[in-house]
């Protein structure tokens, strides 16, 4: 069983291991894969929508867990990441129109296959079958997270942490960016926010090589553990690691 209240969605890698897409046999780096590529949609869309940075990190969050739920095999990736962002919209207050939407996926996927660049007519007979099927994932996605939607992303907790350890300011705006790419893996759904802003702060520490207090254990201040912080490292090392463009 998930374990999911108001502020969690955490699983432990058995259960990532055992992932629905999994038992629909896609292979690990397939689904890692496909994780990625829906965030990158996201983030790509939620720039040409012109939303908050807060919106496409939800969304991405949202992505991750309803991939928890459901198979790669039984919904489509570009759609459950078109659903995301509009729900996230919504709950960022930023809304955006379905049309909108619908228009910038259009686009994107026009673009990433090489393909003439069509205007999607909204009167259009595909336009009213991606409008249904936008809705319905929608629909779908808030049904597998019990209507529960809250999320917190690591963000929050950089600055004040940087600063309790006196760090330089440049540190900032790597483990910021870090906090952003760790979006696109799954460590929103292994670790709480806490965590992998403490790991995003060590990470960025070793890259600008700057020393932190490890013979104080700064991160148990901040209800961490050294073991997952290195978790974290992990993952990030690996993503890095992967091919930079992905196309499904």
């Amino acid at each position: 069983m998930i374990y999911t209240v108001i502020d969690t969605f955490y699983l432990t890698d058995e259960q990532l291991k055992n992932s629905p897409s999994r038992k629909d046999d896609i292979d690990e780096a397939t689904e890692t894969n496909l994780r990625i590529y829906g965030c990158d949609l996201i983030q790509e869309s939620g720039i040409l929508l012109r939303l908050p940075q807060a919106v496409m990190a939800t969304g991405q969050v949202l992505f991750h867990r309803f991939c928890c739920k459901k198979s790669f095999a039984r919904f489509n990736v570009k759609r459950v990441a078109a659903s995301c962002v509009w729900l996230a919209s919504k709950l960022e207050e930023s809304s955006r129109k379905a049309r909108q939407v619908l228009i910038v996926f259009h686009r994107m996927e026009c673009r990433r296959e090489n393909l003439p660049i069509v205007h999607l007519d909204p009167f259009s007979k595909k336009y009213a079958e991606l409008k249904t099927d936008l809705s319905r994932t929608e629909r779908h996605i808030l049904k597998e997270m019990g209507f529960i939607c809250h999320v917190e992303h690591p963000h929050k907790f950089i600055s004040n942490y940087l600063a309790t350890l006196k760090t330089p300011p440049e540190l900032t705006q790597e483990a910021w960016n870090l906090a952003n790419d760790s979006l696109r893996t799954t460590l929103c759904v292994q670790f709480k926010s806490e965590v992998v802003a403490c790991g995003v702060v060590y990470a960025a520490a070793r890259r600008f090589q700057v020393a932190l207090a490890e013979n104080e254990p700064w991160w148990e201040v901040f209800d961490a553990e050294k073991s997952a912080i290195d978790e974290v490292c992990r993952v990030l090392a690996h993503l890095y690691s992967l091919p930079k463009r992905l196309t499904c």
